[in-house]
């Protein structure tokens, strides 16, 4: 208990990866206490957890409330016990040993930086992760991918927006500045709302490239094997979570919010419709657009919320 650094781990039917997870934060160079929030699980993950390692903290909930809202209640029993920094780290993920100490030692050593992302790999640690790649290497890391397609080398570390919440190594004050997860994301966009917040708050992340680890990437259900209905309700809950993103601007009005609606959530869809005649993806937004609708003002009160700093969303 006398770690400085708490991993917060949320899980839901993790038993393929959760032992491993936490057998390579025990084997890391530096001590860490480990949090694990589960998701009502019924696979036993929160058992074995306790079975194996006794020392854990397992926090178990009566429902499935997300990953941003567990993640939120980890953070705030890490506030609650006064550790200097959280690391947020997917159950279905494992780090190598001298990571977490390259973290803590790199924030110690710039007080200028408040986050910093290890180099997500996968399937193993020689190998880039290509869905972090695309998503955000390409879009916020141009320079590392120019110093290795130079054949530079990577360098120590990068100036990035962000990166995906697989791994986020961080100063616990950043939450009492910035606030956690905003509930209104319960799957999907968590994390890019927050990356935002980061942006807002000027707060400082950085990758570090030689610190790594692997993000084996929980398997998901082959769309071929869901049903019409399933289809549209996962589609739906991807495009509300982007909507929600397009339009949760604190400097957006109202008349401007519901223009953007529009034109993302009933034109654009209509006229995809239009040329591909895709059922399952025009009923998807559309439902997606109507529940952004009537979650409008709420939408609204969250983003002024997040333009003060102050822990919203935590429990402290």
């Amino acid at each position: 208990m006398n770690a400085k650094i708490c991993v917060v781990i949320v899980t839901y039917n993790g038993m393929r990866w959760i032992l491993k997870n936490i057998e390579s934060l025990r084997g890391s160079s530096v001590s860490v206490h480990i949090i694990v929030v589960d998701n009502a699980s019924n696979d036993a993950t929160a058992d074995s957890v306790i079975s194996a390692f006794p020392d854990v903290e397992v926090i178990k909930l009566k429902n499935n409330v997300g990953f941003g809202i567990g993640n939120n209640i980890g953070i705030s029993k890490a506030i609650e016990l006064k550790k200097e920094f959280v690391f947020l780290f997917n159950q279905d993920a494992f780090v190598s040993k001298t990571a977490i100490a390259e973290m803590a030692e790199f924030l110690e050593q710039n007080q200028n930086f408040d986050i910093v992302s290890p180099l997500h790999c996968s399937p193993d640690f020689f190998t880039l992760d290509q869905k972090t790649f695309r998503n955000y290497i390409q879009r916020y890391a141009f320079q590392y991918i120019s110093d290795i397609s130079a054949g530079h080398g990577a360098a120590d570390f990068y100036q990035i927006k962000g990166i995906n919440a697989a791994a986020w190594f961080m100063r616990t004050s950043v939450f009492q500045k910035v606030g956690g997860f905003d509930p209104l994301f319960h799957m999907y966009g968590e994390d890019d709302d927050l990356i935002e917040r980061f942006c807002l708050h000027q707060i400082g992340f950085a990758l570090l490239p030689k610190s790594r680890i692997v993000h084996c990437r929980e398997s998901s259900t082959p769309l071929i094997n869901l049903s019409v209905w399933q289809k549209i309700k996962k589609k739906s809950a991807r495009d509300r979570s982007s909507l929600i993103m397009l339009i949760k601007n604190p400097f957006f009005s109202i008349p401007h919010m519901i223009l953007q609606l529009i034109a993302h959530g009933i034109v654009t869809p209509f006229a995809n419709f239009l040329v591909d005649r895709n059922w399952v993806n025009f009923l998807g937004t559309g439902l997606a657009t109507a529940k952004v609708m009537t979650e409008m003002p709420k939408i609204r009160k969250h983003a002024k919320m997040i333009t003060t700093c102050k822990a919203s969303f935590l429990e402290i």
